[in-house]
């Protein structure tokens, strides 16, 4: 039976090291799985390059498992009916008997999404294709069990950059869809009849797996482009299993649509802070988190906030455009530009699992150089292959190879300093060597107070979130400085308290609005545009023109919604945070001044808050004012995901029901 589970977080507090248990595993993670063409072409022996790395890795004792992408062998020539007559009759591991590692196979949902042929299930209005694959995730989960999964990521509908919000928030509740049908399936695999999606092949293989508790570990694709979108998604994943009563287990979540998002180490760092933060508590030790395709530098600082496992392919990318990657400076190098950092004309490395550069390295810089630049006819290339000779394909294989290792060796170094209890230790000189790691870390302490307050007992005043603050912002606790924005809309260290203060405007709250709702800011501004608020206030529906939303800014306390657009509620950068008492009093003492002055303009106050710190503020006023209602009553937990939960939103809604306008 599939399972992970964490086995224990070290001295420090930071990572965590946890296994995976999965069919031909288990898994050790931290883990990086190394994407694999595992289909190269029509037969075992096609695939060039690919079918070479291949052969490099699958039987390498230090290899966690590989990722293999489920609708890759598009690329490759491969026909319907050699898919189906071929490469779906055998499961890898029977297939290939080096292969002693766990597969986990992606939905593909990037090539489906880009795909006029995979389109919809005849089912469901679709037109039939030959090759009997469509996106739907009975189709898809077909396919990975016939390639013998040991993992699976539910079918997925990746969120490309600058996608409008409509179509965003349709391909998220598609995914969250697919996933619930996926545990459905199997849940109770004996629910597919003779008109399922499965070939009889998969059909019988699920039903084999499930009666062998041999069933795949699943990993629930996850998407979302910021820290609020995410709690969301998870929010809206955990209500439906819940109200559908899903009793199938997966094993984690698996967050997507990441590799245009690599370089911006800034937005990482908040997508997989509101992934980790999402997760509620009393399972957050059996949740694993995957990153895909990011499994580079980054590994250090993502297992310090929480992920578990990573997948790369740009170790083989990068060496299909000649390209070293020089361990260390983490510099992707081309080949005829690598000599100032050779080492006495050798390769600047010492990995003792690189077939490139160890001591038993199969070629040197120049014969690297050559045999890559070499041009030879099929023929000659054949000729030299068939007299065991290394041919190019062997040289890009083995410089692939050596990329990955590089990427291995960071993976095992993070291991190493979870297990040793060093791991923010590690970081922090990583940091200190690399600006992209530092902005990261920097990004980090925005939501962990904690680990700011650690790396003041460090003294890494260097990788501190900012400078001391003046004037106003000293008793912000000092937060802010130096974080780079995220978004087009930019920020500045200047505003304070005083920089907007609703009680000393000339104000007066809309006459048609008898219901005043205080929720909690949100960091993408103006709030209306953040997930938090556009979700809720979508729900409310035509009671919205009886709603006069008033935001709870950390900074200011009270934001009249209409007042959302002035250049310091735009331009501020901000959460409330445990420590900041004096804050906290201020933005209370606040909002009980706007309730005091506004109050009897409503005949209902309302609080929908599930964050602790901002919950408290507005229970505190409150309850000083001496009227209103804080919703939900009883959350489950005090945390953002807590907001989306549709049984909160619904009490607050038959609130308003009950309460019509006089």
């Amino acid at each position: 039976m599939a399972e992970f589970r964490v086995e224990n977080t070290e001295e420090d507090g930071y990572g965590r090291l946890g296994t995976l248990d999965v069919p031909n595993g288990p898994v050790d993670t931290p883990a990086l799985f190394p994407v694999i063409n595992m289909i190269g072409g029509t037969t075992v022996e096609s695939g060039g390059v690919w079918r070479r790395m291949r052969e490099q890795l699958i039987s390498r004792d230090h290899l966690q498992g590989v990722m293999f992408q489920a609708m890759s062998f598009t690329d490759y020539g491969v026909s319907p009916d050699n898919l189906n007559n071929f490469w779906r009759q055998e499961s890898f591991h029977d297939r290939f008997d080096d292969l002693d590692a766990p597969v986990f196979i992606d939905s593909g949902g990037f090539k489906l999404m880009n795909s006029d042929t995979f389109g919809a299930a005849p089912t469901e209005g679709g037109a039939k294709n030959e090759w009997g694959i469509y996106t739907n995730p009975e189709s898809i989960l077909g396919l990975q069990m016939d390639f013998g999964a040991d993992i699976i990521a539910t079918l997925d509908y990746p969120i490309p950059p600058k996608l409008n919000e409509e179509e965003k928030v349709e391909r998220m509740e598609r995914s969250i869809d697919s996933a619930v049908e996926c545990l459905t399936l199997l849940e109770d695999p004996s629910q597919m009849d003779e008109e399922s999606l499965l070939n009889e092949s998969a059909r019988q293989r699920l039903l084999d797996r499930e009666t062998d508790d041999d069933l795949p570990g699943v990993y629930v694709a996850l998407h979302g482009h910021d820290y609020e979108t995410v709690n969301w998604y998870v929010a809206n994943f955990l209500d439906r299993i819940e109200s559908e009563e899903v009793t199938q287990s997966f094993e984690g979540f698996a967050i997507g649509s990441l590799v245009p998002l690599r370089s911006s180490v800034d937005v990482l760092v908040d997508i997989v802070q509101g992934a980790r933060d999402a997760i509620p508590n009393r399972v957050a030790d059996e949740v694993g988190l995957h990153v895909f395709g990011v499994g580079g530098k980054q590994v250090g600082l993502l297992s310090l906030l929480g992920a578990d496992s990573f997948d790369c392919s740009s170790h083989m990318q990068t060496a299909m455009y000649k390209k070293y990657l020089v361990p260390d400076v983490w510099d992707h190098v081309k080949l005829d530009d690598l000599e100032p950092y050779l080492e006495d004309g050798e390769f600047p490395c010492t990995l003792d699992n690189c077939p490139l550069c160890s001591a038993n390295g199969v070629a040197d810089y120049q014969t690297l150089q050559k045999e890559l630049s070499r041009d030879r006819s099929r023929k000659e290339t054949l000729a030299a292959r068939d007299r065991g000779e290394l041919i190019k394909s062997d040289y890009y294989a083995m410089l692939a190879r050596h990329n990955f290792e590089v990427y291995n060796a960071e993976l095992t170094a993070v291991r190493e300093a979870i297990s040793d209890g060093t791991l923010l230790d590690y970081v922090c000189q990583f940091a200190r060597d690399d600006s992209d790691i530092k902005k990261g870390l920097k990004q980090a302490q925005v939501r962990n107070k904690q680990l700011r307050r650690d790396l003041e007992a460090r003294n890494a005043h260097d990788l501190l979130v900012g400078p001391a603050l003046k004037s106003d912002q000293t008793q912000l606790s000092q937060w802010g400085g130096g974080v780079e924005g995220t978004e087009a809309r930019s920020i500045s260290l200047k505003y304070g308290p005083n920089s907007f203060n609703i009680l000393t405007q000339s104000y007066e709250p809309p006459e048609d609005k008898n219901v005043l709702l205080l929720i909690p800011c949100s960091q993408e501004k103006p709030y209306s545009d953040s997930r938090t608020h556009s979700v809720l206030m979508d729900k409310l529906g035509p009671r919205r023109e009886r709603v006069h939303k008033v935001t709870i800014s950390g900074m200011y306390g009270p934001v009249p919604q209409e007042k959302e657009l002035e250049e310091p509620v735009m331009g501020y950068e901000y959460v409330l945070a445990d420590e900041d008492d004096r804050q906290r009093e201020l933005i209370t003492e606040r909002l009980e001044q706007y309730l005091e002055e506004y109050g009897d303009n409503y005949d209902h106050i309302l609080g929908y808050v599930a964050s602790t710190n901002y919950r408290d503020v507005i229970e505190d006023a409150i309850d000083a004012y001496g009227r209103g209602t804080v919703l939900p009553r009883d959350p489950r937990a005090l945390q953002l995901t807590e907001h989306f939960r549709n049984s909160n939103i619904q009490e607050l809604l038959n609130y308003l029901d009950e309460h019509p306008r006089e």
